[in-house]
């Protein structure tokens, strides 16, 4: 028997998914919104973080290219000011104020055949070490490929946080 090393989700198990939602080519905004939807059904004050700027260089760099800036050969910085893998979804859970930290991915995708087209997103070693040290102080922390990751493993603690609002 092998001992994991991290006691939380953080592995991607592709059985515990439907043929169905692997074919259907989820990407990780998709999970994303969906986890976000389930949260705020069950009142839960989540807030995504682009912790690599990414969204924002990318409409910085298609506006600097709609005007003719050349770009190339220039390198971007995010700054210090998020810590090397934080976490893609943050939240308090009322009524204990305890922590949770989500670093969402996208499932493997299959063919009709169940052939994998392509792999499920891993979470990095920052990342995991950002969750390890999380978890360590009390928060509630896991990666998730869908929605259902996030209920299976986050149920009671979310349905405390409705209750209590």
């Amino acid at each position: 028997m092998s001992v994991e090393p991290y006691p939380f989700p953080w592995r991607f198990i592709g059985g515990r998914y439907s043929d169905l939602y692997l074919m259907s080519q989820i990407r990780e905004d998709n999970v994303q919104a969906d986890i976000l939807a389930l949260l705020e059904a069950y009142k839960v004050d989540a807030v995504a973080i682009d912790a690599g700027g990414r969204r924002h260089r990318g409409r910085m760099i298609k506006a600097a290219q709609a005007q003719g800036i050349d770009l190339s050969g220039m390198r971007a910085s995010t700054g210090g000011e998020i810590p090397a893998g934080f976490s893609d979804l943050e939240a308090t859970l009322a009524p204990t104020g305890r922590s949770l930290y989500i670093e969402v991915k996208a499932p493997a995708w299959i063919d009709e055949k169940r052939k994998v087209i392509r792999r499920a997103g891993i979470a990095t070693q920052e990342q995991l070490q950002f969750l390890l040290g999380k978890h360590r102080r009390g928060a509630l922390v896991l990666v998730a490929w869908s929605a259902t990751d996030v209920e299976a493993i986050c149920g009671a603690a979310i349905r405390a946080n409705h209750g209590a609002l």
